[in-house]
This record gives structure tokens, C-alpha cells and sequence, in this order.
């Protein structure tokens, strides 16, 4: 991850020092360990270490992610908490049951409005996410990103880990897709 990183901002202190200046400090390991516990998750080894070279940024209004804000652990939790309250008081049961259809091809689960194991990792901080899958469909992969808007069935595979996608992120940013 920190080669994958050091590309990310190199790129960005040549290109938009502004985004590499709202990136926060990597995170502690007894904060990503916090984080997991109030989530009841585990983390895949590689988005650990990448919350240990950043933690998340510090601000909406520059971000190095296409998805919206890069969400620091402290905002994971917000985002995640918010969803788990309106699970939680029923919200989603009219919802439950159904097979929303949406174009996952067999990789993520379709049939909850949402699930407590996808955990926000950026957000356009209108709950539209894009979301680490801690339990993807039979033909999915844990550690897998998936796409979720908040108030559209849509749910949208994007990359096997979150180490593929920032991978490709900064060859995105390293061959001018974007700038």
C-alpha cells in the first residue's frame, strides 16, 4: 500500500498539492482496532495499512476520491451508524425480502436495501458510498467495493479490493484521466 500511495501523492504534490494537503495522517493501529470493534468487523490487511498512511481527509471540499469524500475512520463510523439506525427502527422492512435486482452479476447481495457489513469508505455525504462488501454474494469476494445509492436500488460492483482500485486510481491519475 505505501507504494501505491507514494504514486497517489507524488501525483498529487505535483498536480493538486491542495488534495494531498486535506489528506489526514495515517491512522493508529488502536484506532483502526476501535473502529472494527464499534463495527463488528475486520478489516482486509489492505485497508489497514492503507488507513495507516491516511486517514481518510480532512474536509469535504478536496478529494482525491471520484466517489466524494475520502472518510476518515471517525466518518466510516458516522456514515455506517447512520444506516445502522434506520435498520435498526425499521426503516428497511418494507424493503427486505425483495430481490432488487440491481446489475451486480452475482457479486453482491441483493436482497437487503442495506447491509451492516458494507462499510462506507467514501461518500458524496449524501449516502451515496462506495462501500468495502464484508459479505458479498456466492460469487463475490470479501474485501470487494461496491457502489451504493441511497435511495435507488442501484448497487454497483467496482473493484475485487480496495487495493486493486487504488492501484488503478493512481495509474488514473498517473496516465491523465484526470486532472
Amino acid at each position: 500500500m505505501k507504494t501505491i500511495w507514494n504514486r497517489i501523492d507524488s501525483w498529487l504534490a505535483a498536480n493538486a498539492p491542495e488534495i494531498l494537503n486535506n489528506l489526514q495522517p495515517g491512522a493508529t493501529p488502536e484506532a483502526i482496532k476501535a473502529a472494527e470493534q464499534f463495527l463488528e468487523i475486520e478489516f482486509p490487511e489492505d485497508v489497514k495499512s492503507s488507513y495507516r498512511i491516511h486517514n481518510g481527509q480532512f474536509e469535504e471540499r478536496y478529494s482525491v476520491m471520484p466517489y466524494g469524500q475520502f472518510l476518515c475512520l471517525e466518518g466510516m463510523i458516522r456514515e455506517w451508524n447512520s444506516w445502522k439506525e434506520l435498520l435498526d427502527t425499521g426503516d428497511f422492512n418494507e424493503e427486505d425480502g425483495n430481490d432488487y435486482g440491481c446489475a451486480s452479476d452475482g457479486l453482491i447481495r441483493t436482497e437487503l436495501w442495506w447491509n451492516p457489513k458494507w462499510i462506507p469508505i467514501a461518500s458524496d455525504l449524501n449516502s451515496d458510498s462506495l462501500c468495502l462488501d464484508l459479505d458479498p454474494a456466492p460469487g463475490g469476494q470479501v474485501g470487494q467495493l461496491i457502489f451504493m445509492c441511497h435511495d435507488d436500488a442501484y448497487r454497483g460492483f467496482i473493484a475485487k479490493s480496495w487495493r486493486e482500485w487504488l492501484e488503478q486510481l493512481a495509474t488514473d491519475l498517473e496516465t491523465g484521466k484526470y486532472i
